[in-house]
């Protein structure tokens, strides 16, 4: 129905050496971490030896001078874009994740999914290297085991589509889990929209 990107940086540490310290001593090497919003509790130990300094909140510097000395300091995310816009741009992109949903007892992607799959296919287009991770999922109503199959076969029909988009095979990991990771819990037998769908996340 709808796809969530997710925007955070990709890189947890951001390392912009000037120069290498061991080979100029005169130059400076900043280290900055940055936002990450899956591992918020993120942290980074600067120095060497028994001389460290651990940052451990979000724009956060390190900046290692002559000697070996380092100073700690704060930075807004516009002074992170003017000083390391070339390595943020060099980034691949951000994972994307959709969310697909299916007829009841059926692999058939509901109509309301068909503008969700289409822009899954431009997003796959648009990247130079791609990854993609296919989860499929059903509802309660069913065996268990045939809710299995049911959901291993969905996943396997969004894998089969982006295939035929041109996408190769081997970029592409499909797997059912049934009714094991219910979207929206429900009681056993329970026809739930919400849980019969596939998850794809592009990388």
């Amino acid at each position: 129905m709808r796809s969530e990107q997710k925007k955070f940086y990709r890189l947890l540490v951001l390392c912009f050496a000037l120069a290498l310290l061991a080979a100029c001593s005169s130059k400076k090497t900043v280290v900055v971490l940055l936002p990450e919003e899956d591992n918020p509790n993120s942290a980074v130990s600067v120095g060497d030896g028994d001389s460290q300094t651990v940052i451990d909140e979000p724009l956060t510097a390190a900046s290692v001078g002559s000697g070996g000395k380092v100073k700690k300091e704060t930075v807004t995310p516009d002074e992170v874009e003017q000083d390391f816009s070339q390595a943020l741009a060099a980034q691949p992109p951000a994972p994307i994740s959709f969310t697909l949903y299916f007829q009841e007892g059926s692999t058939a992607v509901l109509e309301e999914s068909r503008e969700t799959l289409k822009k899954l296919f431009a997003e796959v287009a648009r990247r130079q290297a791609v990854e993609v991770q296919v989860t499929g999922h059903t509802d309660t109503v069913g065996r268990e085991k045939e809710n299995d199959t049911l959901s291993t076969q969905r996943a396997e029909v969004i894998k089969s589509k982006l295939i035929e988009q041109g996408l190769q095979a081997d970029f592409i990991r499909a797997v059912g889990r049934g009714e094991r990771e219910l979207l929206v819990p429900t009681a056993d037998n329970f026809s739930e929209a919400r849980n019969r769908r596939v998850e794809v996340i592009v990388r």
